[in-house]
């Protein structure tokens, strides 16, 4: 089964005819090291799947490249927020390395959900499943120090300390290159 196929039907089973349609809008390429899927400042149009690779989202404040989100393997990325509002995204979506991506236009998405109630379901279940992330992402730099940021970041994404550079991890836990390598000797 096609793997973004099988992620949605995990969200929210699919009829047979759900997952013939949804075939038909999704889309695959693989993308080389330091792709933007999304640069800052356009409108997403796209909903993108990870089978094999890296990638973050990531925004200027005050000129300092900050990290906001990571997936790997086997995980979903987009700017959620322009995808739902049609407005130009404040945030870009990069690619760390090469990746093996899935990919649907949401407008395709959107529309199918209105012919096919269980693809809407999924949908719904998927938009649930953003807003959490965001929340515990939130609730994370509110309430954790930052090694406490540290273990849920090893516990969240496996390896990610050895695919990913370190300039982005340290921004997106908030802290120094100095302070994140003070903790790594610690643990």
């Amino acid at each position: 089964m096609n793997p973004l196929l099988a992620i949605l039907h995990r969200f929210s089973p699919l009829s047979p005819s759900a997952q013939e349609a949804l075939l038909q809008i999704i889309q695959y390429k693989e993308f080389p090291n330091k792709t933007e899927l999304l640069p800052i400042g356009k409108v997403a149009r796209n909903l993108y799947f990870i089978q094999r690779g890296l990638g973050r989202v990531y925004y200027y404040k005050d000129e300092v490249d900050v990290t906001d989100y990571f997936a790997q393997d086997n995980q979903f990325i987009g700017a959620v927020s322009s995808l739902f509002t049609g407005q130009p995204s404040r945030k870009g979506i990069q690619l760390l390395e090469p990746s093996q991506v899935y990919y649907l236009a949401y407008q395709d998405f959107v529309q199918l959900g209105a012919q096919y109630s269980d693809i809407e379901r999924a949908g719904g279940r998927l938009a649930i499943f953003a807003f959490l992330e965001a929340q515990t992402r939130l609730e994370s730099i509110q309430f954790l120090s930052a090694q406490e940021r540290y273990q849920e970041l090893n516990q969240q994404y496996p390896g990610l300390l050895n695919r990913a550079p370190l300039k982005h991890v340290a921004s997106y836990l908030g802290i120094t290159q100095v302070s994140l390598s003070r903790i790594r000797a610690q643990v």
